[in-house]
């Protein structure tokens, strides 16, 4: 995975989708009316699953880059494993 620009791509938009949900979430939750209590539940789904979205993304990059321990030894085994075949 030295140069696995698809991938990268993929997690990035999980990132971009991510915030682009969360910030029509918190415009939605601006143009709710002043008395209500809670948020709708719709904009609630917006905020929870962008930010969601984000976290995954996020997860999934660090899992790419091997920024996550362990992870570039996993990599490392599975490189080697088929290299021997």
């Amino acid at each position: 995975m030295d140069n696995n620009k698809a991938g990268n791509k993929i997690w990035l938009s999980f990132i971009g989708g991510g915030m682009l949900a969360t910030l029509l979430g918190f415009c939605a939750l601006d143009l709710a009316p002043g008395g209500a209590a809670a948020p709708v539940f719709g904009v609630m789904l917006l905020l929870t699953g962008g930010m969601l979205s984000c976290l995954a993304g996020a997860v999934g990059m660090a899992g790419m880059l091997a920024w996550l321990p362990g992870m570039a030894e996993a990599e490392h085994a599975n490189v080697q494993g088929s290299a021997n075949k």
